[in-house]
């Protein structure tokens, strides 16, 4: 087709159009709609997807994280009645053992709400007393100073080091000494922002590094002991260069390990994130199914509404059309043209359905609390279905208009 036809056929397609203007307006209505809850769902499914994500990267998708399960109020007795302890230092030490240079296990002791202070000011926090290997686990960073070393473990002295919003709120610089109940000690760190553990839905407790004070444990004058052994609050174990799979084989092992260490008592709680990322995705993969199918069927109902109003159009063009073909325009013109129809139709109510999409996720965002996000690919692949639509549903209406008789179109009254 020359291009100076295709102009020609584009512009007259779009004036047929204005001579009907509430029945092209309707017929865009449709498409529009459909292309309207194409985006909102996409967009909800997009966020959903980015939210799940964001918790399981904060967890870490190399890692694996243990914690121990028993209740802090559970005497001694009960605790040797129930023939396992809890998560002990010894647990750890094995899974050392085992791991070697396979990975990097931290073990941690935390108490909640405790008060800290500085020269200036004082502030309610988490703290813990961690292993040397912990922040190399956890994989932070610092804002100035250094981790706690196994040296520091070792000579058991009361090094701190503090998160970012602690640091800020105490005024907090090098050399400064923070005193926890009765003792003190100088912060040899203060760590990058790092936010929060998201742990929702996973078991796990709360963890907010930015809000968190960090020390050895052999200096921490806190914790639990049963039958004279120190009793952990968790473990997390980074992995070197794992693959999901490894991950997840690794993580029976361990489970299998502890679970016949603790006399088959499952008093501790093993998450492995990768787990939660896989079960994520195929809970993504099926919700973005429905919500797609949900939004296809609008646009079906929109798609058949544009076929009828072609048709409704071709039958008042009988005439029309016979005068076409008697001038010179063949049959895959006539097609051309009406499919041109079709698509300008469609193209419209993508336009604006993409417009509606986006103040209708909006809303939904604000007004019902959900997580929205905009991918290109949904804005791309929304206003595609509109025209992809307007041409299956206009091409029988415009074979059927190609297929007219000249002889018998120009008789039609």
């Amino acid at each position: 087709m020359h291009y100076r036809q295709l102009t020609l056929d584009i512009l007259d397609a779009l004036k047929g159009l204005r001579r009907r203007p509430l029945r092209s307006l309707l017929s865009s209505l449709g498409i529009g709609i459909g292309v309207t809850a194409l985006i909102a769902m996409l967009s909800i499914s997009e966020g959903a997807k980015r939210k799940a994500l964001a918790k399981i990267s904060s967890l870490g998708t190399d890692t694996l994280r243990i914690e121990d399960a028993t209740s802090a109020a559970r005497s001694e007795q009960e605790s040797l009645a129930n023939l396992s302890i809890g998560l002990t230092f010894e647990d750890a030490d094995r899974l050392r053992s085992w791991f070697g240079d396979r990975g990097k296990i931290g073990s941690y002791i935390r108490q909640d709400n405790v008060v800290v202070a500085s020269d200036t000011a004082t502030a309610s926090v988490t703290l813990f007393g961690v292993s040397w290997e912990w922040f190399t686990a956890e994989k932070l960073l610092f804002e100035w100073g250094r981790p706690i070393t196994s040296y520091d473990e070792q000579t058991a002295r009361p090094y701190f080091i503090v998160g970012a919003t602690v640091a800020k709120n105490l005024s907090l610089h090098q050399g400064a000494i923070l005193k926890v109940g009765d003792f003190a000690g100088p912060v040899i760190g203060v760590l990058q922002e790092r936010g929060s553990l998201l742990t929702e839905g996973t078991g796990l407790s709360a963890l907010d590094f930015d809000k968190s004070v960090f020390m050895p444990q052999s200096a921490v004058g806190y914790g639990r002991v049963v039958s004279g052994q120190r009793l952990l609050d968790g473990l997390v174990i980074t992995l070197q260069n794992a693959s999901e799979d490894m991950v997840l084989k690794v993580g029976s092992s361990v489970y299998k390990q502890l679970l016949s260490r603790h006399r088959q008592v499952e008093d501790f709680r093993l998450v492995i994130p990768v787990s939660l990322l896989r079960e994520a995705r195929e809970s993504q993969r099926l919700f973005s199914l429905i919500m797609g199918a949900i939004a296809g069927l609008s646009l079906l109902v929109g798609g058949i509404g544009v076929m009828n109003v072609m048709l409704a159009n071709i039958s008042e063009q009988t005439r029309e059309i016979g005068l076409r073909m008697s001038l010179g325009a063949d049959r895959m013109r006539i097609v051309w043209y009406y499919l041109w129809n079709s698509i300008l139709l469609t193209l419209s109510g993508g336009v604006w359905g993409t417009a509606g999409g986006l103040l209708v996720a909006y809303g939904i965002q604000r007004y019902a609390g959900w997580e929205v996000a905009f991918s290109a690919t949904a804005l791309f692949i929304a206003p595609l279905a509109a025209v992809l639509t307007g041409l299956v549903f206009g091409l029988h209406p415009a074979m059927r208009a190609a297929g007219l008789d000249p002889a018998v179109a120009l008789r039609e009254s």
